[in-house]
């Protein structure tokens, strides 16, 4: 009867150092948050061309990015502008986008449609403005489009312009 007792006392003790390892080593392996790199501009001009040479431009977007050094999150922190765009201009946001056979393919994350709350009265904006921050995460990309659209007339057709631009993620 002993025995039986000892095996018993010993498989729970068993038990119960199992089951404390197991909530206390998930925890102690859990890696830290990824610091964040150096902030890189990021500049876009819309601008529409007219079959007869005249152009116009429709929006523009300044502001910053950063990658985390981890590989897979990022911050950005942006102030869009309309200049001639009938549509207040939005952007796209696309990770790892490449050209295969002429086309071109990207993973979609986001829409974002700034805060416009403001209004600008010198160059290059003229008009409302608005900002737009945020962070996402991402496994392991390499690389983040920023596309952003505005709008106009060609004669009495409605046209939807874009502009983009790739940062490439350096860790």
């Amino acid at each position: 009867m002993r025995s039986f007792l000892r095996r018993s006392a010993a498989r729970s003790l068993l038990v119960a150092l199992a089951t404390v390892g197991a909530l206390v080593l998930p925890a102690a392996a859990t890696p830290a948050h990824a610091a964040w790199g150096p902030a890189q501009p990021v500049t876009m001009q819309i601008r529409h061309y007219y079959p007869t040479g005249a152009s116009v431009q429709l929006g523009w977007v300044e502001g910053t990015v950063q990658f985390d050094d981890g590989g897979s999150a990022l911050r950005y922190n942006l102030t869009v502008c309309r200049q001639s765009s009938y549509m207040l201009p939005y952007l796209t946001i696309n990770v790892n986008m490449y050209y295969a056979g002429g086309r071109k393919y990207s993973t979609f994350v986001t829409n974002v449609y700034p805060n416009y709350t403001g209004n600008a009265t010198g160059q290059p904006c003229y008009s409302s403005t608005g900002t737009a921050s945020g962070e996402f995460t991402s496994a392991n990309f390499s690389n983040v489009e920023f596309l952003v659209y505005g709008s106009t007339f060609e004669g009495q057709s409605y046209v939807v312009k874009s502009q983009d631009r790739v940062l490439y993620n350096p860790y």
